[in-house]
């Protein structure tokens, strides 16, 4: 298999399931979304109640391979009539060959003897690469001669091209150039023009690193904060429960508290406890037997240690009451502390604070939490043809709305809203529009800096002569990259501005609409999460089947707006494009709660590929 011109690399996993048909599924699935080029599966495939491997398998291919089959039983059949009550199955689930073997060793052998030649140029079919269509490709003999050529008999996992797919959080990547002259044309797609800049093209990851270490320079002051107003935020210090919880002995059902030693019999009903209060008789005779009856969690009398559930008791008359089950000590009861011993830990630093541990602390007595700070945020939309998006009637010829404003605004409240708070809502200052004349950008850039911790613009970042907020930024602080390799939102730059001690970040986002929202997404997200505690910056990643195909860009990665679901029946997400991807298409964003993250190169990626994604919004069905 190592000599197949796919390049495959061989990578070998082997996993013992039940024989259940969704354990079966549950792990061809995984496997499969994982892009595992083959898939063994041994024993199972035999007339017995518990031989059910073809049945979990089958439903799950694309295209079944009867040759394959048909090969296996042949050979086998050749060596003992038994091997007809073999039922074995082998096809193709999307770009992964899966076959089942016998389960036992012998059969193993004889089958994979008769498969094994055809394997390297079946998966180089199902890679899709010419090579394996070629008269070489077909010289079995020389393939399986290679030292790799040995599969384990459970299963073989392999990458296409020699691609190890990376782990890391966010290998986004995307480029957009404007043509125009001016770069802030919120609504106008420019052209691609050539024209030379002095800033390299930064990798996205690369991007995403350098913004992570400047954030850490931001040292936000610990808050003390409500736990009623605390959802979303992050956890700055350990908590530790002062008391225990139950701080009594609590029953656990409705009943009777008892003493477990008087056993079955006639007891005598001295009154109530119920949950916040009691009313009986303390006066007890130890020579008879007597009980309590008892609400579930209300405090269990000290003279008491079990509690019989009400079923298993009968009313004789008033105040008698027949105790029909003998109980042990301790029965039914929640002993103090139980639930959460004196000086537990509850939460950690860094846990964020959702409605259950509000609900937590809440019931501890504990009324405040320590927090990370959140980042007070400016935004700023730079460009002369831009006016406020509230104006109504006709606009100006070459005159448009300002949309990056709010839209950036309200992005800040719903990635707090769906992943935790990471900015301080109440403390964003929506500049508004400055025009392009370089004493107003810098008197902006010079007030906001002192009272904001990150700066957010957009616009006049790109090569026109009116767009001067690299230049200014370069005057006044450090520019540390300024085009980023991907697609839209090439001319994103990233710079800080340090005065009296204090560190401010400043996005420079593109001025189209789209590349600046996928720009948020993918920089200025990571750096409110860092600042704000999360220990995890990156948004959630899912793999995705596509249900389009889609054309990928030879020079940049892109990240392609798109609808993302569950889809019970592939048992898989599954992603629905938004259309045409061009950075002054504001409807590529509509319903969007993805991005495909798409790598650079040349063709398609055909319907049914899984792909990486970015979830930039929630999930529904």
């Amino acid at each position: 298999m190592g000599g197949e011109a796919c390049n495959i690399t061989i990578q070998t996993v082997y996993k013992v399931v039940p024989d259940e048909i969704e354990h079966i599924q549950s792990m061809i699935t995984q496997w499969t979304h994982s892009k595992f080029k083959l898939i063994l599966t041994t024993g199972g495939t035999g007339f017995t109640p518990r031989d059910v491997t073809p049945e979990a398998i089958k439903p799950l291919l694309n295209r079944r391979t009867k040759g394959i089959e048909i090969a296996m039983l042949k050979k086998s059949l050749e060596i003992t009539s038994h091997a007809m009550l073999s039922r074995p199955v082998a096809g193709i689930r999307d770009q992964t060959l899966i076959i089942t073997l016998p389960g036992s060793v012998k059969a193993i052998r004889e089958n994979l003897g008769v498969v094994l030649p055809a394997i390297p140029h079946a998966i180089g079919l199902i890679c899709s690469n010419p090579y394996s269509s070629s008269v070489d490709a077909h010289r079995a003999r020389d393939l399986i001669t290679a030292p790799q050529a040995q599969p384990h008999p459970q299963s073989i996992t392999s990458t296409m091209d020699g691609e190890q797919q990376q782990g890391h959080g966010h290998s986004h990547g995307h480029g957009h150039s404007h043509g125009h002259g001016h770069s802030h044309g919120h609504h106008s797609c420019g052209g691609s023009g050539k024209r030379g800049s002095k800033y390299v093209m930064t990798p996205v990851e690369e991007a995403i690193n350098i913004i992570l270490e400047q954030s850490n320079l931001l040292k936000l002051k610990i808050e003390s904060v409500d736990i009623a107003k605390s959802l979303g935020r992050i956890i700055a210090e350990d908590i530790t429960s002062k008391d225990p919880f139950p701080t009594f002995r609590a029953s656990i059902k409705d009943g009777y508290a008892v003493r477990s030693k008087d056993g079955i019999g006639h007891y005598k009903l001295l009154g109530d406890s119920v949950a916040g209060g009691s009313n009986y008789s303390k006066e007890t005779n130890d020579e008879e037997k007597h009980c309590v009856r008892i609400t579930t969690g209300a405090m269990v009398p000290d003279i008491y240690d079990a509690v019989v559930m009400v079923e298993e008791t009968e009313i004789i008359k008033e105040n008698v009451v027949s105790i029909e089950v003998s109980v042990r000590p301790g029965q039914d009861i929640r002993p103090i502390g139980s639930d959460i011993p004196q000086g537990t830990v509850v939460l950690k630093k860094g846990d964020k604070m959702g409605c259950s541990e509000i609900g937590l602390l809440a019931t501890l007595g504990i009324q405040t939490v320590q927090c990370y700070g959140l980042p007070k945020i400016s935004i700023i939309s730079t460009g002369d043809e831009l006016v406020d998006y509230k104006k109504q009637g006709e606009l100006e010829a070459g005159i448009i709305r300002d949309s990056n404003t709010p839209t950036l605004e309200a992005i800040i409240k719903e990635i707090s809203n769906h992943f935790g708070e990471c900015a301080s809502r109440d403390q964003i200052n929506l500049v508004g529009i400055v025009g392009d004349k370089l004493e107003d950008l810098e008197s902006t850039f010079v007030e906001e800096s002192k009272n904001s911790d990150i700066i957010i613009t957009s616009g006049g970042v790109s090569m026109g002569q009116l767009d001067l907020v690299k230049p200014l930024l370069e005057k006044m602080g450090k520019v540390h990259f300024g085009r980023v390799n991907m697609k839209p939102g090439k001319p994103l730059t990233f710079s800080t501005i340090t005065s009296d001690e204090k560190t401010t970040l400043v996005f420079s986002l593109p001025g189209n609409p789209v590349s600046s929202v996928v720009c948020f997404y993918l920089f200025v997200v990571p750096a409110l999460r860092r600042i704000s505690g999360f220990s995890n910056t990156n948004l959630p990643q899912v793999e995705v089947k596509l249900l389009d195909r889609i054309q990928m860009d030879p020079e940049r990665p892109e990240y392609h707006r798109c609808y993302i679901e569950w889809d019970f029946n592939e048992h898989c997400f599954v992603s629905k494009s938004t259309g045409s991807q061009a950075s002054c298409r504001l409807l590529s964003l509509k319903q969007a709660n993805a991005l495909l993250v798409l790598p650079q190169k040349e063709g398609y990626l055909e319907k049914g590929t899984m792909v990486k994604s970015i979830l930039i919004g929630p999930l529904s069905n």
